[in-house]
């Protein structure tokens, strides 16, 4: 049986299988796969397709880590902005979504269902970034990162202004 040539566009469905050692070897597929639809974006190589998935096709458990992800790379995005910045961004840049895109052995795709017709409720989403706490579990740390919680949070006007004070009582000793 000759092998199917995926190309661009292509509609296809990750098949249902055991996964095996040469599947843990090469990274290119894994059970949370299974039945995941999309549309192929790009062909590598011989047999790597990249597939970007239909959200509405995610587990409740891929759903509910890809709303978080998202959640998160727009608060921090949003974050680094100054306020005229954001009052410049249109209601589509302030709400991006991120693509879910996978790496699958071509063996492992079938011809997949038309696309769906995505139905979103833009205002409960609207409410939950704005309603959105950035800090993980620890209260102290930004995204899950220790690294990260001076780095990308703004100093308040009166951080800004004790810092100033002490920069000019430090320079006036």
């Amino acid at each position: 049986m000759p092998k199917t040539k995926w190309k661009p566009g292509d509609r296809v469905k990750i098949v249902e299988r055991d996964v095996n050692r040469e599947d843990r070897q090469s990274f290119l597929y894994f059970h949370h796969m299974a039945g995941l639809t999309g549309t192929v974006q790009n062909y590598y190589g011989e047999d790597e397709v990249a597939v970007k998935v239909d959200p509405e096709s995610f587990t409740d458990t891929i759903s509910t880590t890809h709303k978080e992800a998202v959640k998160r790379m727009r608060a921090k995005f949003l974050d680094s902005l100054g306020e005229e910045q954001k009052r410049r961004l249109s209601k589509e840049e302030r709400r991006f979504d991120a693509h879910h895109v996978l790496l699958i052995h071509s063996d492992d795709l079938i011809k997949g269902p038309p696309e769906p017709k995505s139905v979103r409720a833009e205002e409960d989403e609207e409410d939950d970034l704005e309603s959105f706490d950035p800090t993980s579990v620890r209260q102290d740390a930004l995204y899950d990162d220790p690294d990260v919680t001076e780095i990308g949070r703004r100093l308040t006007l009166e951080e800004l202004e004790a810092q100033e004070q002490a920069e000019l009582e430090r320079r006036k000793n």
